[in-house]
Order: structure tokens, then sequence, then C-alpha cells
């Protein structure tokens, strides 16, 4: 089976009294939607940048790419790769979430950088960060 999936980073308009629980709200949100609509996925966020891979089924990805691209706590997005994969890489989360950290930073001010460059690889980094971030 064939699934679609979309790796991005954006800018938080989320401020910063009200992150937790801000942040709280979508993960527990997500999670209950991913699992409904059958995506899979992992977020980071570093107080100012949110990074996801998502993944599933192409109608319910393109779904909530849409919603993502209107949500008003998102801003800059930034397609760092997207497409088709024969297997999911995050298959046991509906939505996996740690938070903040300044190696994750830096690690998507990289990727962000290799995105506005051109190169293709600009989501690699991003991907193996999350699958390393859910490895049990």
């Amino acid at each position: 089976m064939l699934f679609a999936t979309w790796i991005y980073v954006s800018k938080s308009r989320i401020k910063s009294a009200a992150a937790e629980m801000e942040l709280d709200h979508i993960v527990n949100a997500s999670r209950t939607r991913n699992l409904s609509i059958s995506v899979t996925g992992a977020l980071l966020f570093t107080g100012e940048r949110f990074a996801q891979c998502i993944e599933g089924p192409e109608p319910a990805l393109s779904e909530l790419r849409a919603s993502i691209m209107r949500d008003r706590r998102h801003h800059e997005i930034v397609t760092l790769a997207e497409g088709v994969i024969g297997s999911r890489h995050f298959d046991a989360w509906s939505l996996a979430y740690a938070g903040p950290a300044t190696f994750v930073t830096r690690q998507l001010e990289a990727s962000l950088l290799d995105a506005k460059i051109g190169l293709p690889t600009a989501g690699s980094l991003i991907r193996a960060l999350l699958q390393e971030f859910v490895r049990d």
C-alpha cells in the first residue's frame, strides 16, 4: 500500500506564556483526529518553530495539510519533503511529540537553509531526527 507524506517547518504564532497549554491542546486534538483518519506522524516544537512529518492516505493527508495551512498558529510554512512512500515511518504513532530542545532548533534551522537553496534532501534530516525521537 502507498501512503502520502509531508514534512514541513513553520514559525509559531503561539505566545510563549500560553505555549504549554496550547501545545497540550494541539497534541491531544491531533492524536484523536489522526487516529480517526489513519494519519501517523511526529511533531517537534522548539518554542519558535514547529516541524512535523505526517503520513497516511492521500485524501486524509491533503485535508490535514489544508487545515494546517489555514491554522492561525502557523506562518511561514516551508515544505521540506512531500510525496508517496511505500511504508510508514511512524506507524505506531498517531502523533509522537516531545517538548522544546536547543539541538532540535539548530537542526530545523539547518534544514530550512537546505530548503532555501533547493537541496532535495532538506527533509531527510528532519525525518531522521523524528525517527530517532520515536524509537523505543
